[in-house]
């Protein structure tokens, strides 16, 4: 795994083989250890990774603009970020590299929503991992139920069983959030391939583990 700089924008990329489908997965800052544990559960899975950091994790990866409560606030950054993604990241990596395979977005928690939207707002995507995605955001159904999916696309959704026992009643939605949003992939005629798994525990248990199954569903290694 080496380290690049992509329009001022720290990326971590693997390359097995550039034919293969390419993750790019958004994850916070000075997260090395988060994607080494990854990597090494998805040792035998046949992918390339190409993880983008995200400096300000709240701003970077908010679709629009939302106030959860009065004291986390999300200003709004993910058109700039998906902007980026598009037309600066995916091309150098695509040229740099040589990859030719299958692009496909990946992400933890705000990151799982910020990949499902960039999803469906780019059509530059394949395929999607949302592990534990901030499906609760505001708006995000009503947004969700008015798009559709590339075509002959996958989606790989998750979400932790104990994730909608949040105190916060909000972020509590989570669960009915994902159950809407599994309910509209199955109904989205251009996605041929999609599921959605449940998982033992709250939000912060085993997301290495989470991120792993998703990439390996995804990439048909399971």
């Amino acid at each position: 795994m080496n380290n690049y700089f992509v329009s001022g924008r720290i990326c971590h990329v693997f390359v097995k083989r550039p034919d293969l489908p390419v993750v790019y997965w958004g994850e916070m800052a000075n997260c090395s250890g988060t994607v080494q544990n990854v990597l090494d559960l998805c040792g035998d899975v046949m992918c390339n990774f190409v993880v983008y950091e995200a400096a300000d994790w709240n701003a970077d990866l908010s679709p629009w603009q939302f106030s959860l409560n009065k004291k986390t606030d999300f200003a709004g950054h993910g058109p700039q970020t998906l902007e980026w993604l598009v037309n600066d990241c995916v091309p150098y990596c695509e040229k740099e590299f040589g990859f030719t395979g299958q692009r496909i977005l990946c992400g933890y928690s705000l990151a799982g929503l910020f990949s499902l939207w960039a999803f469906y707002e780019s059509q530059a995507f394949s395929g999607v991992v949302s592990c534990s995605g901030s499906l609760w955001f505001g708006d995000w159904l009503s947004y969700a139920g008015n798009h559709t999916a590339p075509q002959n696309s996958s989606v790989y959704l998750s979400l932790g069983d104990r994730e909608e026992n949040a105190r916060d009643t909000i972020m509590a939605a989570v669960g009915d959030c994902t159950r809407r949003q599994y309910e509209l992939v199955c109904g989205d005629s251009n996605v041929s391939r999609h599921t959605l798994e449940w998982n033992p525990g709250g939000h912060f248990n085993e997301p290495e583990l989470r991120l792993a199954k998703g990439i390996k569903w995804i990439t048909g290694d399971v």
